[in-house]
């Protein structure tokens, strides 16, 4: 009998085997023969979906992902710049881009919270991907509430200038402000990408920085910090460069921003810098912009700064001058009883009241109340005041400017060097042909970068040399023999005029091979270690007189003992007639030990500026080594690029 109605058909126990066989067979054929869509989806399969779409439409292979992840556009096979493993989501992202896009569509597009994964830290490189696959999405994007806290409207690309005390700097640097519409400029924050140093000795910090051992990082910080870091404390002028960004491509970069932070990549002062990687984020706020990929053997600031103009992004150029440009400007204004004047009110040793009583005009007043001022100000940024010194001092000379009104802008007006992007460019190459005692040569020589001594594009009432890796090889007329004459892996010179109230070191150092004369008069290969040290007068506004005790150190198989070293001293008059002519009267004389030699060289060396990036130059020297004696003159043509 067959149990009724009611009885379970699952109760299988009661039903012969073959019956409860084919039940389940029944049962299995329709769930198969059932629309997928009536069931629940394993919890992956949505994101799989995601993923399988995002390798059709080859999103990885997007340059605007390369770029998120900073991997230049055109390098292969794909590696990203960024070194610290917290910056990618998946074990192989810094050399798969895929696998990178894989793991970030399986960390945020599951539809539910990314757990322990903070959104923020890739938020950019989620929202790009939200609005790619966006058509097949149907739920609402996640947000980084930092994110969408920012307001930001503007961008400028901050550029201070040389600063030849400091290695990592010497070039100059770069930094961004972003900027909104309900602050002042001065209160933006600032987007710092530079080196963490984990030594203070100069040698091992210049060597640490050439192979990449030290890590860098993005910082954001206030400008205003900024302004007092390079402006106050370290006299450097800060040109300003508001960038054509408009309000969503500032926020696009933003976004990418608070990605970096805390991320490091490892930093390289001639390439891999603060001027390259800040390339990166502009790229990001403009998808399809350009700027990585030109890298070449080095990348300074100004490099940076000219591809920028040329791409559009920049639109005009301000001027900020530092303190110790303003104090110098000041300088130039007054005599120099008034200058006397304006040490004994920094000093304290003249109430400014007393100065007020001063049958004086009011103009001159206003110009060295005005200067005494930033000199306080300047002495306060050095710690040569304490904060008791400087409040009383700084208070009654603002007290009696007051008094004085306003003035006219010429007052204090600092006036501007030469913009750098109308300067010459970073690489020369140049082309000599020159006698030396009768006999005739050429030569041929490259410099990756950046400027000499007889060129005013960067700076006028300074002097300043910078030139790395030059190479000069030349071709002897009269022997028919090629020779490498001089391979300088480092020439600074840094001429920084002294003033009553700025007294800065003037300084040199040199590291290469070059041919020097022997006592026998005869040309050897040497190489040369020198540094120097000492003070730079300015003799008019176009003039410079500098000397600067050295040392040196010299290895040579035309030495005696094959190695010398020694003390000597250098001197020179650096003037320019014209904008566009420079000239240098200079020597130098230095004893050799333990050879017993003196080696003495004067030269006459000019350069005239055909436009931009050429140069005439014309050179004549004599060098001594005991009673040995040469003459030599050089015309060449320089070509920057």
């Amino acid at each position: 009998m067959l149990r009724s109605s009611t009885t379970s058909a699952w109760n299988c126990p009661r039903l012969s085997a073959w019956y409860c066989r084919l039940a389940g067979a029944f049962l299995l054929l329709c769930i198969a023969l059932v629309p997928a869509p009536l069931f629940a989806e394993p919890p992956d399969a949505g994101t799989e979906a995601l993923v399988r779409i995002a390798r059709e439409r080859k999103l990885s292979e997007n340059p605007y992902w390369r770029t998120l992840l900073h991997c230049p556009v055109g390098l292969t096979p794909y590696r990203s710049y960024i070194d610290d493993p917290a910056f990618f989501l998946a074990e192989t992202g810094k050399t798969d881009a895929d696998a990178e896009l894989t793991a970030l569509i399986r960390t945020f597009f599951t539809g539910e919270a990314p757990g322990d994964v903070p959104l923020c830290r890739f938020i950019a490189r989620y929202t790009w991907v939200y609005d790619q696959l966006s058509d097949v999405l149907d739920t609402p994007p996640l947000v980084c509430e930092e994110a969408a806290r920012l307001r930001p409207s503007s961008a400028t690309l901050i550029f201070p200038t040389y600063h030849l005390n400091n290695p990592a700097s010497m070039f100059g640097h770069t930094f961004l402000t972003i900027e909104t519409d309900y602050q002042a400029p001065v209160l933006a924050d600032a987007v710092n990408y530079a080196a963490l140093p984990d030594s203070q000795n100069p040698i091992t910090y210049m060597f640490k920085g050439i192979v990449g051992s030290f890590k860098g990082y993005y910082a954001i910080l206030p400008y205003y910090k900024k302004i007092q870091e390079y402006g106050d404390m370290a006299q450097r002028d800060i040109w300003e460069y508001p960038l054509t960004l408009t309000p969503e491509e500032t926020r696009r970069m933003v976004l990418h921003i608070l990605e970096l932070k805390e991320s490091y990549s490892y930093y390289y002062f001639f390439d891999k810098n603060c001027s390259y990687m800040l390339q990166f984020l502009l790229e990001t706020a403009r998808p399809g912009l350009s700027l990585t990929h030109e890298k070449g053997l080095t990348v300074i600031p100004i490099d940076t700064i000219k591809a920028m103009q040329k791409a559009g992004l920049i639109s005009e150029a301000r001027y900020r001058p530092s303190l110790g440009s303003r104090i110098q400007a000041g300088v130039r204004r007054l005599s120099k009883d008034e200058v006397r004047l304006a040490q004994n009110l920094s000093d304290g040793t003249l109430p400014p009241t007393d100065f007020l009583a001063m049958e004086l005009p009011d103009r001159t007043k206003r110009v060295t109340l005005d200067l005494v001022t930033d000199v306080t100000r300047y002495r306060r940024a050095k710690k040569k005041l304490s904060q008791e010194e400087f409040r009383p001092r700084f208070l009654g000379t603002l007290k009696a400017r007051k008094t004085l009104g306003k003035g006219s802008p010429e007052e204090k007006a600092v006036p501007a060097p030469p913009e750098p992007t109308t300067g010459h460019d970073a690489s020369r190459v140049s082309a000599t042909f020159g006698v030396r005692d009768g006999d005739s040569f050429e030569e041929l020589a490259f410099t990756p970068a950046f400027t000499n001594l007889l060129t005013t594009d960067y700076t006028r009432r300074e002097g300043v040399q910078i030139e790395f890796l030059h190479t000069r090889v030349r071709y002897d007329n009269e022997d028919n023999e090629l020779d490498l004459e001089a391979f300088t892996v480092l020439d600074i010179l840094s001429l920084s005029p002294r003033n009553p109230f700025i007294r800065p070191l003037s300084w040199t150092f040199h590291a290469g091979y070059e041919k020097r004369m022997t006592e026998a008069g005869d040309m050897k290969g040497a190489y040369s270690l020198r540094a120097a040290t000492g003070m730079t007068w300015n003799l008019s506004d176009d003039s410079l007189f500098f000397i600067l005790p050295e040392a040196e150190l010299l290895a040579s198989k035309g030495l005696d003992k094959g190695i010398s070293v020694g003390p000597g001293l250098r001197t020179g008059l650096l003037f320019s007639p014209t904008e566009r002519w420079r000239m240098l009267l200079s020597g130098n004389i230095t004893r050799r030990m333990p050879d017993d030699t003196t080696e003495t060289h004067a030269a006459f060396e000019t350069n005239l500026t055909v436009n931009r990036n050429n140069r005439i130059g014309l050179s004549i020297s004599r060098t001594d080594v005991e009673s040995q004696h040469a003459w030599e003159t050089s015309l060449s043509w320089h070509r920057y690029f």
